[in-house]
């Protein structure tokens, strides 16, 4: 199951710099309402998101994370470790679908290093599907709609259930809906921590939600059909 393939790290290209000026752009012009109006979304979504879910998944999906030395750090640990806790209380055997490709100087891939750490803690092998090409949040979701809706895990009735930080949450369900996809999300942690780090992550998650729409809109003024491939 390993990738040997290193990800790109001109991830963005000319779409995305065009973008992130247009996205800089209206942040001055709208005097910082726009992000300030996500940032309380944000924050929102990370204080009321469950660690529970009340009906059968399909698939779990999970969200990797940067690893040190092919290894999970521990934020990566406690998404993952929430997979456990989500399994035991389902009355089915989904499809785990990990996500994430290879990062930093690292030689195996988020998705990998995820499967491992699962598998150490007696999850069976054939129950994991791994999305290692990604290389952020949209292209992880990409992806595992490509997963989803190309294989046998799709149904009439789509239980997709995805497990990552309370900070990144509203992210991954705003690109989502974009994508018409339906996804229950259960937080990795039991509450929201307000430490520096934390909070700084929140406000670099308004940011990228501020880009994401901002590109959203781009497409619409532009009709640019390369812009709208990446964003949807």
């Amino acid at each position: 199951m390993k990738s040997t393939k290193k990800t790109d790290k001109n991830v963005f290209g000319w779409d995305g710099l065009t973008t992130f000026i247009f996205s800089n752009i209206l942040i001055l012009l709208t005097f910082g309402l726009a992000l300030f109006i996500l940032l309380f979304k944000v924050i929102q979504s990370a204080t009321q998101s469950k660690t529970t879910i009340s009906c059968n998944a399909r698939a779990i999906l999970i969200t990797g994370l940067c690893l040190k030395n092919n290894k999970p750090i521990d934020e990566y640990k406690i998404r993952l470790n929430r997979v456990i806790s989500i399994l035991y209380a389902l009355k089915t055997k989904p499809k785990i679908i990990i996500l994430g490709g290879i990062t930093g100087d690292n030689s195996i891939s988020e998705a990998q290093a995820g499967a491992d750490y699962l598998i150490n803690l007696g999850i069976n092998s054939k129950q994991i599907i791994l999305e290692d090409k990604s290389r952020h949040t949209l292209e992880n979701l990409q992806n595992a709609r490509s997963i989803l809706f190309s294989s046998s895990i799709q149904k009439t009735e789509q239980n997709f259930i995805i497990i990552s930080s309370r900070y990144h949450i509203y992210r991954i369900l705003s690109f989502a809906k974009g994508m018409s996809m339906t996804l229950h999300a259960i937080a990795a942690e039991k509450s929201l921590s307000y430490s520096p780090l934390t909070i700084m992550y929140i406000i670099k998650e308004a940011y990228f939600l501020h880009w994401y729409w901002s590109g959203i809109l781009w497409v619409f003024i532009t009709g640019n059909k390369k812009s709208k491939a990446k964003v949807s």
